[in-house]
């Protein structure tokens, strides 16, 4: 049975956990990691890993919100909307998350491989995707009403417009159906059309 760990070892080995499979996830996926390679790489025993976590797949889905966690704060944090908002910088602002989503490995690697997302979404409780889709849902509500109180974005239901932009970046679990090649160019498409659709100008 697992030793008890006082807060400050838990906080430590947690930390110890996310560094671990950060990099073991990144490089080999979700299939190709185990609790043991995990727990080997965090220097703690496979019995103390269910201590922390029920799963590999809670593991990476607590990593994975981490790293979206970032992204949308970069995105939400940047100049985009500093100046005068329009379709143009809208798109941007839209573009710069694809973007940041592209540069990181572990986001990728996920949305890229759909067989290893649904084995995620398999082994969660269903209230935590739930809780999952309504903290995103809640993180672009103030944005959205304040484009449309600047009278900058159409009268939609804000929960309606924040669906629709979930919805944009769902896409990249399909960039195979969609075709690799014509990929970035139909994302481009789309999010300009999304863009003048939504901004008034």
């Amino acid at each position: 049975m697992p030793k008890a760990f006082s807060e400050a070892e838990k906080n430590m080995i947690n930390d110890k956990l996310i560094e671990a499979g950060q990099e073991l996830f990144s490089r080999f996926g979700l299939k190709k990691t185990g609790i043991k390679d995990i727990t080997e790489a965090a220097g703690i025993s496979q019995g103390s890993f269910y201590s922390f976590y029920s799963s590999k797949e809670e593991l990476y889905f607590t990593i994975l919100e981490a790293e979206e966690e970032k992204i949308q704060k970069e995105i939400l944090d940047s100049n985009i909307f500093k100046g005068e908002i329009t379709a143009q910088s809208f798109k941007d602002f839209l573009m710069k998350g694809f973007q940041l989503i592209d540069k990181n490995q572990l986001i990728k690697r996920l949305y890229q491989n759909q067989r290893e997302y649904q084995q995620i979404v398999r082994k969660l409780p269903e209230e935590k995707i739930e809780d999952h889709i309504k903290s995103d849902t809640e993180k672009l509500m103030p944005l959205i009403t304040s484009l449309q109180e600047k009278d900058k974005m159409i009268e939609e239901k804000p929960e309606v417009i924040s669906g629709l932009l979930r919805s944009l970046f769902l896409l990249t679990l399909h960039r195979e159906e969609i075709g690799e090649e014509i990929y970035p160019d139909t994302i481009e498409l789309l999010i300009d059309l999304i863009s003048r659709g939504l901004i008034k100008e």
